[in-house]
């Protein structure tokens, strides 16, 4: 009985290293979200605000960090499963917030409406008098819209990146465009979109802290974590990494 009780201990404790040495996953919503975080053209290479913020961690060994590609839904069902430990959001935006944690926000993530031509200064949703298409990014959330799309005042075209949504917008398969203000600097950059002008709307849509969520079991990770982001914040160079993939 006693040799029988130490095997099980011996394969519980075997069974737990293994486990607590693998890399935590980063789950990235495919095709990735720049300037965010998003693979590099011809290779399995992530790049973005995300990975430069973590390199010094990484390289220090004091995180040990590998970043997968998923849907946006099954991303964020595979944090509450215990599939993956990261994830870049708003917690805002999950649909069960209560069962994850969150670091200190990155920086207050602003969503504009964006459309090919310049809106009127007293632009308003309240002010439509007709319906509107919006391009949507597949499986994402935008709270302050809900209640158009609901009405049928805004309907909703949705595809599967930033890249397409706005793609969809100049060819006028719909009247407007959400984006964050880094998602459109960052796009507008691109060949893709090479002498096409793009103009937002005066106020922001939403304005959501933008977080690393986790499984509420790395509450420790948490912490490192937050610590980290507050030296590169007082050090200047979280801002420096952001101007970087947006100027």
């Amino acid at each position: 009985m006693r040799l029988f009780r130490y095997l099980c201990l011996l394969i519980t404790l075997t069974s737990f290293s293994v486990k607590a040495n693998d890399p935590l996953l980063f789950i990235v919503s495919y095709p990735g979200s720049a300037p965010y975080v998003y693979q590099q053209t011809g290779d399995d290479t992530y790049l973005g605000i995300i990975p430069d913020i973590l390199s010094e961690l990484i390289k220090s060994n004091q995180l040990d960090i590998r970043f997968v590609s998923n849907s946006r839904k099954r991303s964020e069902e595979n944090l509450y499963q215990g599939k993956a430990d990261l994830m870049l959001i708003s917690k805002s935006w999950l649909r069960s917030p209560e069962k994850l944690i969150a670091t200190i926000p990155l920086h207050q993530h602003q969503s504009f409406l964006y459309q090919t031509h310049n809106f009127a200064s007293d632009f308003s949703l309240d002010k439509l008098n007709e319906r509107k298409k919006v391009c949507t990014r597949k499986g994402f959330v935008y709270p302050k819209l809900e209640a158009y799309f609901q009405k049928n005042q805004l309907i909703r075209m949705d595809s599967s990146s930033q890249t397409t949504t706005l793609n969809m917008l100049f060819k006028s398969r719909c009247d407007l465009v959400i984006l964050s203000e880094y998602h459109a600097l960052t796009l507008m950059k691109s060949k893709l979109f090479k002498n096409k002008q793009l103009f937002r709307s005066n106020k922001p849509i939403s304005i959501v802290p933008l977080n690393i969520v986790l499984r509420p079991e790395l509450n420790h990770i948490k912490e490192t974590l937050n610590e980290h982001i507050k030296e590169l914040t007082r050090s200047g160079e979280l801002e420096s990494i952001i101007n970087k993939y947006i100027h």
